[in-house]
């Protein structure tokens, strides 16, 4: 059995979480299932101290093209969506898990949680008031803000974190693509045992892929 389960619900509470600092709401499971309460400030902001993102220079990823609710991308050769519905993964747009070892502890997997529409968040929004949210929301240690990236051309802010749930603890990547008036928040999360080098590598090649329908 593939472990997927403890991964799943934090997963989704990361991603409320990152929306909701965006957006000026309160966390609560309607917020996580695409009901934000309040409304988010401009999608345009005022510049950043951050340095100008820039796009990986990786080739796009070779396996199964993933669809989703107005996107698509594509997952690394063994990834794929599980033929079993895997509890928590409901209120997901999409779930995708690396599938070439049926006897692994841990999955590494990637989803999507879509924003409500008309609610965008921003790299900057995402920079200030994540940490502090990932913290106090979704019981993230570790979290910091790397180099943002670029999706599809457009600028994307780019968090990262542990999360430790039912005794499982694993790395998350966290991405936010945005397209007219909603974003998408893209969460990897891996085994602690993969390396920041490998990870990157996975999750490069998944976004250099994210093509918009």
């Amino acid at each position: 059995m593939i472990r997927t389960k403890t991964t799943t619900s934090a997963a989704l509470l990361v991603s409320a979480a990152l929306l909701l600092a965006g957006c000026g709401g309160q966390a609560d499971d309607t917020a996580a299932s695409g009901d934000a309460g309040a409304s988010p400030a401009p999608s345009s902001s005022t510049s950043s101290s951050a340095p100008a993102a820039s796009a990986p220079d990786v080739a796009p990823a070779s396996g199964e093209t993933i669809t989703g609710t107005g996107y698509s991308f594509a997952v690394p050769e063994g990834w794929a969506v599980p033929e079993q519905a895997v509890p928590g993964t409901e209120r997901l747009d999409v779930f995708v898990a690396d599938l070439s070892d049926p006897t692994a502890a841990f999955a590494d997997n990637v989803n999507v949680v879509l924003s409500p529409e008309g609610q965008t968040v921003t790299p900057e929004q995402i920079e200030k008031d994540g940490v502090e949210q990932l913290e106090t929301q979704a019981g993230a240690t570790d979290v910091a803000v790397a180099p943002r990236t670029v999706i599809a051309g457009g600028e994307s802010a780019h968090i990262t974190a542990s999360v430790t749930q039912q005794g499982a603890t694993y790395n998350v990547d966290q991405f936010y693509a945005s397209d007219g008036d909603r974003t998408y928040v893209v969460t990897f999360s891996f085994s602690p045992e993969v390396s920041e080098a490998d990870r990157a590598a996975v999750y490069d090649s998944v976004l250099a892929s994210w093509a918009w329908a």
